[in-house]
């Protein structure tokens, strides 16, 4: 069976017709049926075919066969973030004659479009899903999970961005993957990010352990550390945690960042303890969270924006710098969104400009007209129940009691009064 892959693949790289190979030998039909393994063949046709070839079918057969334990490779090195092993074996396999032509086609190509999600290469990664979803529309059940699993991969990648239009369909992907099929328990963690997103506590940090547990038993220290993160986020919510207790661990976990030289992470983690700090309303630790995370962000990124808006929205709310420093900030983060094309953190901005200025009527109406519309577009959960407080209780204040009702209803009737 493999014998006919190779030859086939060989003959069409020759330019030669089956009627052409086969001359001499059999007939075209018979070339046709040995090539899609339908039926029984001597070694003496597979040597004549492999002389006008002009191939070596032995070293052939065993490079194929190689080509599994290649991807698999390939595979574990991208998941234990060995950068130079996978960009190493992603050569050789790139330098493969017939991988694209082979069964191994799909797999190759699904590992690939996760190699440039490692690279955070979006629009490399989406052409490859929608090539693979097009020309194989029916894969074997380890391809198939693997397809779901890095189209997974994508849609959180997609949902970091905050003008993402939907913020749910990571976690409509994921949940079509059937472990017993597919066997990679990381898949856990990313299940965890695609809860966590839309807000769901539980399941994030119960599929977040799975994950860690799974991290700790395969040796995969870098993915320890986000999955722990990802625990952290979730205990966290409940305002009666220990925050020194809480903030010892975090800073472990940078600590073992320096450790295993995963510094890009370490912003991540300064980053979440801001956030912690800042539902805690110790706004002046939250503050030095943000400014270290800050440092360690591209100024023409999205994470930039997101960790400006935070340092400059514990700076406002703690009363923490001067009018003018913070003014600073808040136009320099409109320039940003500007630039970035980020509607959202437009909105997010402006509305700080208004609180800088004392605009509460233009802050409200601009919340209720402009930006909450946005959040509920988008189901960005965590924006809506952080402002959809603020504009009911402002609702409550004004008596619009049927406007308090109708937005009480868009967020899941009681969760609004208790955030």
């Amino acid at each position: 069976m493999l014998e006919g892959e190779i030859i086939k693949f060989y003959r069409e790289k020759s330019g030669l017709t089956q009627a052409m190979l086969g001359e001499g030998i059999c007939t075209p039909t018979h070339v046709s049926k040995i090539e899609r393994g339908k039926t029984a063949y001597s070694p003496e046709i597979i040597s004549l075919f492999s002389a006008v070839l002009n191939i070596d079918i032995q070293t052939e057969i065993e490079y194929f066969r190689d080509l599994d334990k290649r991807l698999q490779d390939w595979h574990k090195a991208i998941i234990m973030y060995r950068i130079a092993r996978a960009e190493e074996i992603k050569n050789e396999l790139e330098s493969s004659p017939f991988i694209q032509s082979s069964k191994y086609a799909a797999h190759y190509l699904l590992l690939k479009a996760r190699y440039h999600l490692l690279h955070q290469e979006l629009e490399e990664a989406s052409r490859i899903i929608k090539q693979v979803s097009n020309v194989f529309p029916s894969l074997p059940l380890f391809e198939r999970n693997l397809f779901y699993h890095v189209q997974g991969m994508y849609y959180i990648n997609q949902a970091i961005k905050p003008d993402c239009a939907d913020q749910q369909k990571a976690l409509q992907v994921l949940k079509n993957i059937n472990i017993n099929e597919y066997g990679n328990e990381e898949y856990f963690y990313h299940l965890a990010i695609a809860y966590h997103y839309i807000d769901s506590k539980i399941m994030a940090y119960m599929f977040a352990e799975k994950s860690l547990q799974h991290f700790k038993n395969t040796n995969n220290y870098t993915m320890a550390i986000k999955a722990e993160s990802i625990i952290l986020l979730q205990i966290s919510s409940d305002i009666l945690t220990d925050m020194d207790k809480l903030a010892e661990r975090y800073h472990h976990l940078i600590w073992d960042c320096e450790r295993i030289g995963f510094h890009d992470y370490k912003g991540l983690l300064y980053n979440n303890l801001g956030f912690e700090y800042f539902n805690r309303e110790q706004y002046a630790k939250a503050k030095e969270c943000y400014k270290q995370a800050l440092r360690l962000a591209d100024r023409n990124t999205i994470i930039y924006l997101q960790r400006l808006y935070s340092y400059l929205n514990s700076c406002i709310e703690g009363k923490l710098s001067g009018k003018t420093a913070l003014l600073k900030k808040a136009c320099e983060g409109i320039q940003v969104s500007k630039e970035l094309k980020s509607t959202l953190y437009l909105s997010l901005f402006k509305l700080s400009k208004y609180q800088l200025f004392h605009q509460r009527e233009k802050y409200f109406k601009y919340l209720e007209e402009k930006a909450f519309p946005e959040f509920v577009k988008i189901k960005h959960m965590i924006l809506m129940r952080r402002f959809g407080k603020k504009l009911y209780e402002y609702y409550i204040e004004t008596g619009n009691h049927e406007k308090a009702i109708h937005l009480n209803s868009q967020l899941e009737g009681n969760e609004l009064i208790n955030v």
